[in-house]
């Protein structure tokens, strides 16, 4: 007999010999995360130490970069879930992080939700900017400062066809910052002066959705206020950049604040 023949004919009657497998109702694989009161379990978490050496141009790497050393929170994983739908205050929990602990860019996420009830979501950024800016009026337009910024939405029957939503948003910078004035006209000379910078926008909103058959309508109302309270000075006796001219600035205060809405 031809030996591919044979070969063949030995599977075949080892998979008819296989036992069948009948359908059943108990959980197989490996159980995701654990069980904790009426609800399932997951958690993540990753703890490091970031450290660096750089060579050449400092201010380069932090305009590019700007990672620095010391512990951070890596990244982090939380979720509660129900297992049956029913929780008592929530049926989602979700919470997630990342570079928490000093990092130029932090993140972190959280959001709370019950069936047919209500849905919050927050997102929360904070971002370091960092500016050299040596190219620029002999490198005395320097900015190092803080941008965070954080969103809220609360919906109220997310899975319902008449729901409501509101919502809350802030962007805010701070820090330190260096720019330069012409004093004391167009014929004078530049000197530095030392800006902090102070900068807000408030976002609120409210609306309502409806959905009947194939269609939905809806509308959304937003108030915007923004603040800028931005102060410039120079406590001490300046020459400028130009020390050969006569212009020279003992004193400089000023605040320029201005704000509005939409």
């Amino acid at each position: 007999m031809n030996r591919a023949l044979l070969l063949a004919l030995t599977a075949a009657a080892a998979c008819f010999a296989q036992p069948t497998v009948a359908p059943t109702n108990e959980r197989v694989g490996e159980a995701r995360g654990r069980t904790f009161d009426n609800y399932n379990l997951l958690q993540s978490w990753e703890l490091g130490y970031r450290f660096h050496s750089t060579g050449g141009n400092e201010s380069k790497y932090r305009s590019d970069v700007n990672f620095g050393n010391g512990v951070r929170l890596l990244s982090s994983r939380l979720s509660l879930n129900s297992r049956d739908g029913h929780g008592g205050l929530f049926d989602e929990l979700v919470l997630a992080t990342q570079g928490l602990g000093d990092d130029p860019y932090e993140y972190a996420s959280f959001r709370i939700a019950k069936n047919k009830l209500y849905r919050y979501d927050l997102l929360w950024r904070s971002n370091e900017y960092f500016n050299p800016a040596d190219p620029v009026a002999f490198g005395l337009h320097r900015m190092d400062t803080v941008r965070r910024l954080q969103d809220h939405d609360f919906t109220l029957f997310p899975q319902s066809s008449f729901r409501f939503f509101g919502g809350y948003s802030r962007n805010r910078q701070e820090g330190a910052a260096l720019s330069t004035v012409l004093f004391p006209d167009f014929l004078g000379d530049e000197f530095p002066i030392f800006s902090d910078v102070d900068r807000t926008q408030d976002e609120f909103r409210f609306g309502n959705e409806i959905r009947i058959g194939g269609i939905r309508l809806n509308w959304l109302q937003v108030f915007e206020r923004w603040r800028e309270d931005t102060s410039f000075s120079l406590n001490e006796r300046s020459q400028g950049v130009n020390p050969g001219d006569r212009a020279v600035l003992d004193r400089l205060q000023r605040t320029e604040p201005y704000e509005g809405t939409s």
